[in-house]
Order: structure tokens, then C-alpha cells, then sequence
């Protein structure tokens, strides 16, 4: 495909290899309190995704901690670079993981759709670009009318 005007191709391939703190809770397990309060809390706004603006398929994404990460996280750490959290509600990790201000809404396309466009599998200064673009320009070759 050539590029559109004014614009040229990046072509990446990405391998990550990293390990996950073992954890207790399994992904199907049924989500917190806290979680279903914080879906509400968006879905009652009217939200949309904070990409595209669609409100068609929102999904609720952990932005800055994910759960898999839980057991090895330094909250401490967390607390240094958070400070606008209200760390006083913080007992346990889904206080914070769980919690409106570590969560963001995502359409399915945008959250766990394949690279470029989701956030689970496009690194996060790549990704932001679908955030911050101007309308005319073609971030991805799927935006491209033939």
C-alpha cells in the first residue's frame, strides 16, 4: 500500500517476553464490588470511547495497574505517582485497580482490538496517536477507502 500524502509507512514487528506475578485470582473470576460499581459509574454518564467517541460495544479498561500485575506492584510507588487518588479509600489493591480513576472507556476496537488500534497489543505512544490525530490524517492502513 502506498502511503497517503504527506505521510510515510513505519513497519514494526514486536516480541515481548515478561512475566506476570503469580496471582490467585483467575481472569474469569467474577469482578469486584468495586468493578461493577465503577462499569456503572461510566455507563450511567453516557460515556464514550475516549478515541473514536463511538458508544456502540464500551468495555472498561484498567489504564494504569491491570489486575495480572497486582502481587508485584510497589504501591508505594503507585502512591508517589498518583497523588490525585484518593489514596484514604485504599485498603486493597481493587481500591485502586478497580476504581473510576484507573479506568478508562474503551469501544471493543480500541481496548483488546488487534495492533495497531488496540490497546492491549499497540505500544502506548502508538497508540495515543488514534487519540490525538487530526481528523484528515491515516493513522492505519484499514482507514484507507479504496
Amino acid at each position: 500500500m502506498t502511503a497517503p500524502t504527506g505521510e510515510h509507512e513505519v513497519s514494526m514487528d514486536i516480541h515481548l517476553h515478561v512475566f506476570y506475578p503469580d496471582h490467585a485470582i483467575p481472569r474469569s473470576a467474577a469482578n469486584t464490588r468495586i468493578f461493577d460499581a465503577t462499569k456503572a459509574h461510566w455507563h450511567k454518564s453516557g460515556c464514550t470511547c475516549v478515541v473514536c467517541g463511538t458508544k456502540d460495544h464500551i468495555e472498561i479498561h484498567h489504564k494504569h495497574i491491570e489486575w495480572a500485575d497486582a502481587e508485584g506492584v510497589d504501591w508505594s510507588k503507585v502512591r508517589a505517582e498518583h497523588p490525585d487518588f484518593d489514596w484514604s479509600t485504599f485498603s486493597e489493591p481493587a481500591d485502586f485497580i478497580d476504581s473510576v480513576y484507573n479506568t478508562e472507556p474503551l469501544c471493543e476496537l480500541h481496548h483488546r482490538g488487534p495492533a495497531p488500534h488496540g490497546k492491549h497489543f499497540t505500544p502506548e505512544p502508538i497508540w495515543n496517536m488514534q487519540k490525538y490525530k487530526l481528523a484528515s490524517f491515516v493513522y492505519a492502513c484499514d482507514e484507507v477507502s479504496t
